[in-house]
């Protein structure tokens, strides 16, 4: 049975909250924290042992998000999902219905004439990954900007709303979400006229409403009504990592929760870190003094008006002034009968340590590096730390599992979202449900990512060749790394792969080849082929259109012909190929 929706029960609803909501904001705000480079305020605001309000006050205020950074960078490379080979939106252009108008079926409008974003994949890596990834509690919502005219197609649009937008949920039934847009309203005689005004969406299972504020008194209007009647609500929670079962309702985490302990720790330290160098780095000076100050006559204080006494502002309080003339000179008083001489020479500098700021750096250093180790990326670190005197070794099974669950999640949203963009757009052309359903997309789960850094990928191949790897396993490293190294200019790395590809002595040394050559272990076109690929790549690309689309036997059928020529060539002209004999 349809629920009454009434202004007056979304006001209940916006007092209240619903039972899970602080919770929820505070699991995303512990995030939020370091990917917004905020003061982390709960974790910097506690008084140190024997340290001043004042160095307190300071560290506050100078305070650098130094844990942004690594939450950047893991996000920045989640987002080379959408780049895996595998990656695919594939649509059946068999399963259009016909009474669809042509330019309206769902591929052209979620690929090509998405708002804002021109395509949904554009939104999901551009927006959606970074808020699922910081705040796996909050909702995805599917809802549309305005009813459209009787001929025209709804365009709904996908939404993230925060924890702290989700004002109440029941699961199932409805949910209330607080809009980052703002409504216009003014004074009951018009005199003053506001733009801050609250909106609220209300979505149930049979309609999406949208309330705006339209007083001081922050009465709500309904604005929009759009009865969708899909049976089922078109808003749902991002998801994540299961925490708990809590008053019927689902908790998550965020897949990258396990950061949060390294990064507090890295936050807190690096404050610790910063009032350590202003007070291990800037020059203090230091000076012996037996010149009394004539305004207290050494007691430090001076006798008020009213009876009372103050610390001389002169001396601060210590009865004794610094003798200094107004260009500089430390004028020095002879001890007097009974009295030491000053030290020569009287002013000095302290001399302090850097010992503590630099142990403190590289404890900075290490928690951020374990941050991004928990996740298995630690090879994200601007400076990886050595551990035992070697480098921890990047797991990349761990790592394959954490990027693949995460794009398990980016695909299951992405597939609730078609499915309710795609029910508003022809529930009523299309009445079928089936049909409508056979119009989805297929999402494919990469389980190919491209992750790892070039870098990586080269000590891979030194290490291998080190330790005399098999050439074939050397190979494919090699095609990986030309891959990697060159995805921004298809023609180089296209170029390097053919090369290794169709070498058939690859791994050989010149010595080697020769050797197997004499003995009659390789033959003449092999050899030639070796010796020239480079020249023979080029040559097929240059006259041989679409090379790349060649069979790897067509390839090897050309490298054969190139190479015959050339020994033609040398048996013309008497010139035998050189061998060890």
């Amino acid at each position: 049975m349809p629920i009454e929706i009434t202004a007056e029960k979304i006001r209940k609803s916006i007092n209240s909250k619903h039972s899970n909501y602080k919770e929820t904001c505070d699991l995303a705000e512990k995030l939020r924290t370091h990917a917004d480079g905020k003061v982390p305020t709960t974790l910097i605001d506690e008084r140190r042992p024997s340290e001043s309000d004042a160095i307190k006050k300071y560290r506050g205020k100078i305070y650098v998000p130094i844990t942004k950074n690594p939450i950047a960078k893991v996000i920045n490379s989640l987002e080379k999902i959408r780049r895996s080979q595998d990656w695919n939106i594939q649509y059946n252009p068999n399963n259009v219905q016909s009474v669809i108008a042509e330019g309206e079926s769902l591929e052209q409008y979620c690929e090509y004439k998405y708002p804002v974003h021109t395509s949904i994949t554009n939104w999901a890596f551009s927006e959606l990954l970074k808020q699922y990834l910081l705040d796996a509690n909050g909702f995805v919502a599917v809802i549309p900007d305005e009813v459209p005219a009787p001929n025209e197609y709804m365009k709904p649009r996908a939404v993230f709303f925060n924890s702290e937008q989700v004002i109440d949920y029941v699961e199932g039934e409805y949910v209330v979400l607080k809009s980052i847009d703002t409504s216009t309203y003014s004074t009951p005689q018009g005199r003053y006229t506001y733009k801050d005004g609250d909106v609220y969406y209300v979505i149930t299972p049979e309609m999406v409403l949208r309330y705006e504020q339209t007083t001081t008194s922050g009465d709500l209007t309904l604005v929009l009504e759009y009865q969708h009647n899909m049976g089922k609500l078109p808003a749902f929670k991002a998801g994540g990592i299961f925490l708990k079962r809590k008053n019927n309702d689902t908790l998550y985490e965020s897949r990258i929760s396990s950061m949060l302990p390294n990064l507090d720790e890295a936050a807190r330290e690096y404050s610790d870190l910063q009032a350590e160098i202003v007070q291990h780095i800037h020059s203090e000076k230091y000076a012996y003094t037996n010149t009394e100050c004539n305004t207290c006559k050494g007691n430090g204080s001076i006798r008020n008006d009213d009876g009372g006494t103050s610390e001389c502002k002169v001396c601060n309080g210590h009865g004794s002034v610094l003798n200094v003339s107004p260009y500089g000179i430390h004028l020095i008083d002879a001890a007097r009968v009974g009295e030491h001489q000053l030290p020569a020479p009287p002013i000095g500098y302290i001399q302090k340590t850097a010992e503590i700021a630099r142990l403190q750096d590289e404890r900075v250093r290490q928690h951020i590096y374990d941050a991004l180790a928990s996740l298995n990326m630690e090879f994200l670190a601007e400076t990886p730390l050595n551990q035992s005197g070697t480098a921890k070794e990047v797991d990349k099974d761990e790592l394959n599992n954490f990027v693949n669950s995460v794009a398990e999640d980016i695909v299951r949203i992405l597939d609730n979202v078609y499915y309710f963009i795609n029910e508003y757009r022809y529930n009523v052309v299309v009445p079928d449900e089936k049909k409508r359903i056979g119009m989805l997309p297929d999402i494919n789960v990469p389980v190919k990512y491209d992750i790892l850094s070039s870098n990586h990928i080269l000590e891979d191949i030194t290490s291998a060749t080190n330790a005399n790897v098999n050439p074939v396993i050397r190979r494919a490293l090699e095609i990986e790394f030309a891959k990697k190294k060159f995805n921004t200019d298809p023609k180089i790395s296209y170029e390097s792969q053919s090369v290794l590809e169709l070498d058939p002595l690859y791994g050989l040394s010149e010595d080697e080849k020769m050797t197997r050559k004499s003995n009659g272990a390789i033959t003449d076109i092999d050899y030639i082929i070796s010796c020239n690929i480079v020249q023979f790549v080029r040559r097929a690309i240059e006259s041989e259109k679409g090379f790349y689309k060649l069979t790897n036997e067509k390839k090897r059928e050309l490298m054969r012909k190139y190479a015959e020529e050339i020994r033609k060539e040398l048996i013309a002209s008497q010139v035998e190929i050189p061998t060890d004999e």
